[in-house]
């Protein structure tokens, strides 16, 4: 008897002491996965951003070669002496330490050199010496070839869905050349970069995020929640929506609206509708983008029957982007053939069935421009002897641009190349300044 009780006490005891480790393997497990996930996330959120910094680096200077003086190059200088700093910082959160990435943290620390000493330490104003200017086009030319090669890196993990945490163990057990595509990429993106080791746009003002009295004010009567919904639902054509929210913006802000949520065969609406005259502000239909069947030149055509449908005239179409399968067209207020870049809004279309999924007017709406005189002081050849010699002109408009002191001034605007990059200077029409520098993207 004694014996049965103890071995079934034993029993319990084991079977106890088996659940309790199971219990601890368990914990320890879940333990080791959170590091894992939280190490993994720090990761991709480094090599995204690194990304993104040499995106912008090369943009930057690139912007700085349309540049004619040291005057006007020294903030776009300034701009890539900071993401040079930005990217060196998140390539040193890579486990990248055991791989061979040095030419590409020297070719940043050659950027960050020659940024600071040309554009911040450098007090003088004269132009870049032939020298200078040869150096900033090599560093130009290589930040291309690294933002194309992490680009491919980047869309490869993001394709395959790979995992940073299998690099750094593959780099630990010196197993980086076993067919690891992370590695392989950052290797070549590495050897691209050997030469120099061996070296805001018009259409965004800022304006509605200002006090009341610099904001355009809305006509017509006071709407009612039910109104406002009424007003979208014929905006959008829509009939059979459901309403699941709407909710009034908060006191005090610039432009009393309604925010309202809906639902469309299953796809939801959300919009904004002002309280003052019941004008849409914007709307966002949220879907899943499927094949491309259009090009940007035909939802060009899709958003210019959209403006027509509307009313909406004189609108100049200025910018076509494409992102992720949706055409992103951007237009702006044409009056007395001079543009109008504060009054401005954006369309999006869906390049698989050509369908209108956003529309954004608020600078149309809100933004004050009427205090603009649309004479210039100086005639088009003053303003173009501002420009770089190196630059080729291939189109010119007046225009109504914002400046970064939120000052609405008339430019003369140039369209130029340089090589296979094109640029838009703006040259302020009273006095020659050089008000902005965009370079533009396909």
């Amino acid at each position: 008897m004694n014996r049965r009780l103890w071995i079934t006490l034993m029993s319990g005891a084991v079977a106890l002491l088996v659940i309790s480790l199971g219990v601890w393997a368990y914990q320890e497990h879940q333990m080791k996965k959170a590091v894992m996930i939280h190490a993994e996330n720090h990761y991709q959120q480094a090599f995204h951003e690194l990304t993104y910094y040499v995106d912008s680096l090369e943009e930057s200077l690139g912007m700085s070669l349309a540049m004619q003086s040291r005057e006007t190059m020294r903030p776009q200088l300034v701009e890539s002496w900071r993401l040079s700093a930005l990217a060196h910082a998140a390539a040193n959160e890579l486990p990248l330490t055991l791989l061979p990435f040095n030419r590409t943290n020297e070719f940043l620390s050659h950027v960050g050199e020659f940024t600071y000493n040309t554009g911040v330490k450098t007090t003088n104003d004269r132009p870049l010496s032939k020298k200078e200017y040869k150096n900033l086009q090599k560093l130009y030319s290589e930040s291309m070839s690294i933002r194309d090669g992490l680009r491919d890196v980047q869309s490869e993990v993001m394709t395959h869905h790979l995992h940073w945490m299998d690099v750094e163990w593959a780099l630990k057990e010196n197993k980086g050349n076993k067919d690891n595509q992370v590695i392989d990429g950052m290797k070549r993106i590495d050897g691209q970069a050997t030469e120099y080791t061996q070296s805001f746009s018009p259409e965004n003002p800022r304006n509605v995020v200002l006090e009341k009295k610099k904001i355009n004010p809305m006509k017509g009567p006071i709407v009612t929640k039910e109104q406002a919904v009424a007003h979208l639902k014929k905006w959008m054509a829509l009939n059979h929506t459901k309403l699941t929210k709407i909710s009034e913006t908060g006191k005090g802000s610039n432009t009393p609206a309604y925010e309202i949520s809906m639902q469309h065969h299953r796809r939801n609406l959300n919009a904004s509708v002002t309280k003052k005259g019941g004008h849409v502000i914007w709307f966002l239909f949220e879907r899943s983008i499927q094949k491309e069947n259009l090009s940007l030149y035909e939802a060009s055509q899709k958003s210019e029957a959209y403006l027509k449908q509307h009313q909406i005239k004189n609108m100049a179409l200025t910018k076509r982007n494409k992102y992720n399968g949706v055409a992103v067209l951007t237009y702006v207020l044409k009056r007395n053939n001079v543009r109008i870049y504060p009054a401005s809004m954006r369309i999006k279309v869906a390049l698989d069935n050509g369908e209108i999924i956003a529309f954004d007017q608020t600078d149309y709406l809100f933004n004050k421009y009427d205090d603009v005189p649309l004479s210039p002081k100086i005639n088009e050849q003053q303003a173009r002897k501002q420009l770089n010699s190196n630059l080729k002109i291939q189109e010119s408009n007046l225009a109504v641009f914002q400046n970064p002191l939120l000052k609405n001034v008339l430019c003369y605007e140039f369209i130029a190349t340089k090589d296979n990059d094109t640029y838009r200077v703006m040259i302020n029409a009273d006095n020659g300044d050089q008000e902005k520098i965009e370079m533009l993207k396909d």
